[in-house]
C-alpha cells in the first residue's frame, strides 16, 4: 500500500511543482481566445502532417513544411502561443525525467 501512497504524493507534487502551474495557467489562458486555440490547433496539426510527409512525399513536404513556417512564425509572435508551448515544453522535459528516474530504479532488474 506504502507505493501507492508514495504515488499519490508524487502526483500532487507535480500538481504544484512551478512547471505545472504555469503549464495549466498558461493552457487556459490560450482556451479562453478562440483565435489562439484555433491558431495552436493549426500549428500542432500542421507538424503532425509535416513529419508524417518527411519520409513519405518530398514534394507535399515542401508544401507542408512551408506551411508550417508560417504558421510557426504567427505563433512565435503570439505571446499568449509562445508562453504555452515553452510551459508546454517545460513540464514534458520535467515528466520524461521523472519517468526516467523511474524506469532506471528497475531497470536491471530487467538484464
Amino acid at each position: 500500500m506504502a507505493i501507492y501512497e508514495t504515488a499519490t504524493k508524487l502526483a500532487n507534487e507535480i500538481k504544484c511543482s512551478k512547471e505545472y502551474i504555469q503549464f495549466k495557467k498558461y493552457m487556459q489562458d490560450v482556451k479562453k481566445d478562440p483565435e489562439c486555440e484555433k491558431l495552436l490547433t493549426e500549428y500542432k496539426m500542421s507538424q503532425v502532417k509535416a513529419q508524417n510527409f518527411v519520409t513519405k512525399d518530398q514534394k507535399e513536404y515542401k508544401r507542408n513544411i512551408s506551411k508550417f513556417e508560417l504558421l510557426k512564425k504567427k505563433v512565435i509572435n503570439n505571446k499568449k502561443l509562445s508562453r504555452y508551448l515553452n510551459s508546454e515544453q517545460e513540464f514534458t522535459s520535467m515528466m520524461a525525467h521523472i519517468n526516467q528516474i523511474l524506469s532506471q530504479a528497475v531497470e536491471n532488474d530487467y538484464k
